[in-house]
C-alpha cells in the first residue's frame, strides 16, 4: 500500500449515477485507479448525506470522497495564471474552488491530479509545480463545438481551437478517449502529451446470448441535443417503414422526456440504473447520431453485450475496428432500414455479432487495454506514443 501513488481526481459530476455516458466513464476510471493507486476524489459540490449508500450501489463504497466544502472559505492566495481567462467566465469557477483545492493539496500529498473536463482547467492555479497534472478530455471540445454549430446546435462546452490548444498545453498529459481524438490532437499538442485512454467496459455477453425474433430495437441516450435530433430523425424517417412489421423500439434514458408523444411500437422507459434487462432482451441497438465528438459510449456498451449496433460515421468514430464485428455504419434512411431488416431476418448474423463484438471490446477496451498506458505513466512517468 505504501508504494502506491497518491492520486487526486477532481470532478463536479455525480458519477455514481448513470444518467450519462460520462458518468460511466468516470465510474470505471475511478474504480481502476483505486485498485492500483491511493486515490481520493475531490468533489466540487456538497456530497449527499447518503453518499456511501449511492457509491455502494455501483460497487464504489470504498472510494475516498472529499467535498471542497471541507476546505471552503480559507481564501488562500494563488496566482491567476489560468482562471482569469475569458473562457472560464462561462462556468462557475469561483476563487473559492481554487483556494479550497490548494488547501486540500497542501494538507494531502498528491503526486498526480486528474481533472475531469477542460472546464475545470482553472484548478491548475491551485496545483503546485511538483504535482503532475492530467486532463481527462472526454471530447476534443473545439471540434465538438464546430460539429454541433454546423448542425445548428449548441455544445455544453464551447471553445475555440486556439483556446483549447493553449489550455491543453498547460497540462503534463491529456487523456484522449478515442483513436479519432488522438489523431485530431496532432494539431493541438506534441505527441508525448497524449495518453490514449478509451472508455473501458466489462464484457457481459456470452457466446450463447439468447436470440429473439429480431424485431426488438434499443436506443439509449441522455437528453442531449445530438441524441434528441438523432432520435427525432429516426422516428420521422425510418420508423414509419418498420412500424407495420411488428418492431418494438425501447428508448432508455432521459432523451425520452423530449418526446411527449411517440409513435406506436415505441416504448419510453426513462432513466434506468440497471441496463441488464434491456441489453439481454434487445435484438439490435441503434445510434442515429450525426453530430458530436469523442467516442459513443452507448455503442461500446451495446457491442459489449453482444448486440449488433447500427450507427452513423459519427457514431462509429473511434470504433472503426468493430466494423464487421457487430458494428454497422448507415448514413441514410434506406441504409438504416436495410441494416435493421438484415439483422432482424438473420439469426445467424446476430449470432455472429454476439460472438465477435464482445471479443473486439474485450481486446480493445477491456480494463487492461484501456488503462495500462495511463497507469504506466502514473507509476514511471513514461508511456508509449499515442500515435504511430
Amino acid at each position: 500500500m505504501n508504494s502506491m501513488k497518491k492520486i487526486t481526481l477532481v470532478t463536479d459530476i455525480a458519477f455514481w449515477s448513470n444518467s450519462y455516458g460520462s458518468h460511466m466513464r468516470i465510474q470505471n476510471l475511478v474504480r481502476f485507479l483505486a485498485q492500483h493507486n491511493d486515490l481520493t476524489v475531490f468533489f466540487l459540490k456538497s456530497l449527499p448525506g447518503n453518499i456511501r449508500v449511492q457509491l455502494n450501489q455501483v460497487a464504489l463504497g470504498h472510494i475516498k470522497m472529499v467535498s471542497y466544502k471541507q476546505y471552503s472559505g480559507r481564501r488562500i492566495r494563488f496566482h491567476k495564471r489560468v482562471s482569469n481567462r475569458e473562457f472560464f467566465k462561462k462556468f462557475p469557477a469561483p476563487d473559492d474552488f481554487v483556494s479550497s483545492f490548494k488547501a486540500f493539496l497542501s494538507e494531502n500529498k498528491s503526486e498526480a491530479v486528474i481533472l475531469e473536463y477542460i472546464r475545470l482547467a482553472y484548478l491548475l492555479d491551485g496545483c503546485p509545480s511538483s504535482v503532475t497534472t492530467i486532463l481527462d478530455m472526454h471530447d476534443v471540445m473545439s471540434a465538438r463545438t464546430v460539429s454541433l454549430r454546423r448542425a445548428g446546435l449548441k455544445a455544453g462546452i464551447e471553445i475555440s481551437h486556439s483556446d483549447e490548444r493553449d489550455l491543453l498545453n498547460r497540462f503534463d498529459r491529456v487523456m484522449a478517449i478515442s483513436r479519432a481524438d488522438v489523431s485530431t490532437l496532432k494539431s493541438y499538442v506534441h505527441d508525448n502529451k497524449v495518453i490514449y485512454t478509451p472508455h473501458s467496459v466489462h464484457v457481459t455477453a456470452k457466446d450463447g446470448k439468447p436470440i429473439g425474433d429480431g424485431k426488438r430495437l434499443l436506443f439509449v441516450g441522455a437528453n442531449s441535443a445530438p441524441n434528441i435530433e438523432g432520435l427525432r430523425w429516426f422516428l420521422d424517417q425510418v420508423w414509419p417503414m418498420l412500424i407495420e412489421d411488428g418492431y418494438i423500439l425501447d428508448v432508455v434514458g432521459h432523451v425520452g422526456s423530449s418526446f411527449p408523444k411517440v409513435p406506436d411500437g415505441v416504448v419510453k422507459h426513462g432513466q434506468q440504473d440497471d441496463m441488464g434487462w434491456f441489453l439481454r432482451h434487445a435484438d439490435i441497438a441503434i445510434n442515429p447520431v450525426f453530430v458530436g465528438g469523442g467516442i459513443k459510449i452507448k455503442c461500446i456498451d451495446t457491442l459489449a453485450a453482444g448486440l449488433p449496433c447500427i450507427t452513423t460515421v459519427e457514431g462509429a468514430a473511434g470504433l472503426e475496428g468493430a466494423l464487421g464485428a457487430g458494428l454497422v455504419v448507415a448514413n441514410s434512411r434506406l441504409e438504416f432500414l436495410g441494416a435493421i431488416r438484415h439483422f432482424a431476418a438473420s439469426a445467424d448474423a446476430r449470432r455472429v455479432a454476439a460472438r465477435l463484438a464482445p471479443r473486439f471490446i474485450d481486446n480493445e477496451l477491456g480494463e487492461n487495454a484501456a488503462y495500462s498506458p495511463l497507469q504506466r505513466f502514473i507509476e514511471t512517468g513514461t508511456q508509449a506514443a499515442a500515435w504511430a
